[in-house]
């Protein structure tokens, strides 16, 4: 239901693969998967290969949302699950509202349960 294509930001070659994947997707996914694009090693911006200007650009290109993150620093991790999960949860009750979902339940709200850790590097969702 949701599908994050993650690149590092130190490789220019993964950044590229990310067109190729996008087309892997809408060849063989559903049309209503929700998808995201993360630029991950968001903290090692001394070796960056790929500005965030251009990740940016190639989601809106692709009307995909868009955040950069760091697996190492924990940045942007947990708000990318979480932004993935409200998306595809907003999606499935959006179709129960339709009625175009028979197989019943109710709407699901997802909360975030938000740490207090703070970092000095800054990734924005766009």
């Amino acid at each position: 239901m949701g599908i994050m294509l993650v690149y590092d930001i130190t490789s220019e070659k993964s950044f590229e693969n990310i067109k190729n994947w996008i087309r892997n997707i809408e060849e063989h996914a559903s049309s209503d998967v929700e998808k995201m694009i993360l630029g991950n090693k968001c903290d090692m911006n001394e070796r960056r290969q790929v500005s965030k200007e251009r990740g940016e650009k190639l989601a809106i290109d692709y009307g995909i949302k868009f955040l950069e993150t760091s697996a190492k620093t924990s940045i942007n991790v947990e708000e990318a699950f979480f932004t993935l999960a409200r998306d595809i949860m907003a999606r499935l009750n959006r179709k129960m509202n339709d009625g175009s979902q028979a197989d019943g339940g109710g709407p699901v709200k997802i909360s975030e349960k938000r740490s207090k850790k703070h970092s000095i590097f800054k990734c924005a969702l766009l």
